[in-house]
């Protein structure tokens, strides 16, 4: 029986510590700098590694013993939901009520019962009305943004309660911009103020959209300026990928041809999602064709279907670009010229008329 090639080499969610080619170094700094209480922001493309390793360090310090809390503002899209996550998230810090958060999101409010009941209101005795946001689906609909002040202010209070540091980390920060957390520079300066008088609490942030990221937090009017500093990711160099990718193979009996491995590594151009989704694809490949030989001819046919695979991505992104005008015509020369190994903005100088 083989091994799902998806399972070897996942393309499309965060990978785990252990299951890492390269970025353990970025995973050991992250950990020494949160663990010193240091706060933090990471900006880097979608698709790159960046929850991958924020995930990871924030594993290692949950093993420590830290307090954790991890929510991404692509997963909760507006302030209620949002205000739950991180109070559930917080709250799940203590044993009993991680088992009995887990049971209000199997059976919703109604797993609050018996034993379950009075362990709630006791929680609630101790730290208010905050707790019925985790107990409650539903309860941060009532006033989202107030809500989401309250459970803003949690993971300082549980920590302290209970003697702890926590790590609060945030993914997607830049989808705090959109609105639908309320209005965004009065949540970003209460986050601040909260995050500015909580001692026992570290902030990572991350995000996919870098502009913005940097904008939030080196744009002089904003209210998180200078909160926290940024750390750029380390690139994961060709001979990583060498090693990582052969012994990746290896765990389905795989032996990779040299030519065949330069040849991967070279069409993913070292970018982390592009080289997974090739092995993936050129591992499917040698399934197909019965053999655990990946040669120069089964690459090939990976990156085909590689390519083949990302169409429809590829389509719908340049169709939202061409919708932005004549600002979307510029983009997508800049893009071919990129592509074809040109300046960025060769030929665009000299015409002014573009289609």
């Amino acid at each position: 029986m083989r091994i799902s090639s998806r399972d070897l080499f996942p393309s499309d969610a965060p990978v785990p510590l252990d299951r890492m080619i390269g970025r353990r170094g970025d995973v050991d700094q992250l950990v020494l700098q949160l663990s010193g209480g240091t706060h933090r922001v990471i900006a880097a493309p979608r698709r790159t590694g960046k929850s991958s390793v924020c995930e990871a360090a924030v594993g290692v310090l949950r093993a420590k013993r830290f307090y954790t809390v991890s929510v991404s503002l692509f997963k909760y899209t507006n302030a209620a939901a949002l205000a739950e996550a991180i109070a559930q998230e917080t709250l799940a810090n203590r044993g009993p009520m991680h088992r009995l958060i887990e049971k209000v999101r199997e059976a919703g409010a109604g797993a609050v019962k018996g034993a379950a009941l009075t362990l709630a209101m006791k929680t609630q005795a101790d730290l208010g009305d905050v707790v019925e946001l985790a107990i409650r689906p539903g309860y941060g609909a009532r006033n989202p943004e107030q809500a989401l002040r309250m459970a803003l202010e949690l993971p300082q209070r549980i920590a302290e309660r209970d003697g702890k540091r926590l790590i609060l980390f945030v993914d997607e920060l830049q989808e705090i911009a959109d609105g639908g957390y309320g209005d965004p520079d009065e949540l970003m300066r209460y986050l601040r103020e909260t995050l500015h008088g909580a001692e026992r609490v570290t902030a990572l942030f991350a995000g996919s959209v870098e502009h913005m990221m940097r904008d939030l937090f080196t744009n002089r009017q904003r209210a998180l300026y200078g909160f926290g500093g940024f750390m750029d990711l380390t690139p994961i160099i060709a001979e990583e990928w060498r090693i990582g990718l052969v012994e990746r193979f290896a765990e389905d009996d795989c032996t990779v041809q040299e030519s065949a491995l330069e040849r991967m590594i070279e069409l993913g151009g070292l970018h982390p999602r592009t080289i997974m989704l090739i092995a993936q694809q050129t591992h499917l490949a040698s399934i197909e064709a019965n053999t655990r030989t990946i040669d120069l001819g089964l690459t090939l046919s990976g990156w085909r279907s590689a390519l083949q695979a990302e169409r429809a991505r590829h389509v719908d992104t340049v169709d939202m670009i061409r919708r932005m005008g004549r600002s979307g015509a510029v983009a997508l020369r800049v893009a071919g010229n990129l592509a074809h190994g040109l300046p960025a903005y060769h030929n665009l100088e000299m015409r002014r008329e573009l289609p």
